[in-house]
């Protein structure tokens, strides 16, 4: 078992799913590991970048403008009680677009923005509509064919093995919003994305919080878990850790995806990943328990008034490449 990628640092067995979480198939790429020291979980072993295209190949997935989400039961009384105590508790808000093009200090119709793992570009259509001039860099040719039917300038490749088009273009902004944790190597695809920010540029970052209550409650059947997709997986420190290492200063962090633990739909595509493990084979006494009601309104209860750390799925940090 190799070191940790970010620090080095001794790594434990840790979780360990048999199966994909979308199509319920076997899979090689359910063992997860965590360092020791740093806390970061990484797919022990990693698959090969010629295996990864095939795991997104499913009939739904959000990067590519569709719900891969159970229905859910309909919504009953004691559910909209439920679900509106978690909305007046849910304090969380992503970054905006117009945020970031403040920061980067010019004019929208001036600001230059890439997307890495862009997906159908549903971010860079939002810079768009403000005046920006968006650009996404993604492996996927059918996410590419769409960014072009959008009018949006279109790179293919990773953040491991940028596009050659990318040579020598600098850009005001840098997102990666929930694709950092779908790369073979993270530390890679932050030192690529350093060099596209330009000085005094601006660096968005977003991952699965995996500190957060639900995680360590639900772990391997949580929506966040999501192997052989997901390879990667941070806690608000270690990606600090890592998004500073790459040279990066960071100027602040924001927290999101709280009241959808709670919601029919959400508990319904847990519950059915979790039958598929024991179907599997999963042995149903060491598993994470059934997402029922009565925990769902426990979790709720835990977590309310609880730190944003614990609170929120979704971690992410604007950070800023130095201008000199």
């Amino acid at each position: 078992m190799a070191g940790c990628i970010l620090c080095g640092g001794e790594r434990e067995d840790w979780l360990n799913c048999p199966i994909d979480a979308k199509t319920l198939a076997p899979t090689p790429y359910g063992r997860v590991t965590r360092c020791r020291n740093c806390g970061l979980g990484a797919v022990e072993p990693l698959p090969s970048a010629a295996e990864l295209p095939a795991f997104y190949q499913l009939e739904a997935y959000y990067t590519h403008g569709e719900s891969h989400f159970q229905k859910g039961e309909a919504q009953s009384f004691p559910d909209r009680i439920r679900d509106h105590l978690a909305w007046r508790f849910d304090k969380g808000e992503p970054v905006k677009p117009e945020a970031l093009i403040a920061l980067a200090g010019k004019p929208a119709a001036e600001t230059r923005v890439l997307d890495i793992g862009c997906g159908h570009g549903d971010l860079l259509k939002r810079f768009q509509k403000l005046g920006a001039r968006p650009a996404g860099l993604d492996p996927d040719p059918d996410a590419l064919a769409h960014l072009k039917e959008a009018g949006i300038e279109a790179h293919q490749g990773t953040g491991e093995a940028p596009a050659a088009s990318l040579e020598g273009q600098v850009f005001d902004i840098v997102a990666m919003t929930h694709s950092l944790e779908h790369c073979l190597d993270p530390v890679k695809t932050l030192a690529t994305a350093f060099s596209l920010v330009r000085p005094g540029g601006v660096f968005l970052c977003e991952v699965p919080n995996c500190a957060c209550a639900h995680f360590e409650r639900f772990n391997i059947m949580s929506e966040m878990f999501d192997t052989p997709r997901h390879l990667y997986f941070f806690t608000p420190d270690n990606l600090r850790k890592a998004i500073e290492q790459a040279g990066f200063v960071v100027e602040s962090d924001y927290y999101d995806g709280f009241l959808r633990h709670f919601q029919n739909a959400w508990r319904a595509t847990e519950n059915h990943i979790r039958e598929g493990i024991v179907k599997d084979g999963g042995d149903a006494s060491v598993m994470p328990p059934v997402h029922s009601k009565a925990e769902t309104v426990r979790l709720l209860m835990e977590t309310a008034l609880s730190s944003k750390e614990k609170k929120y799925d979704c971690v992410g940090f604007v950070s800023r490449r130095p201008a000199a």
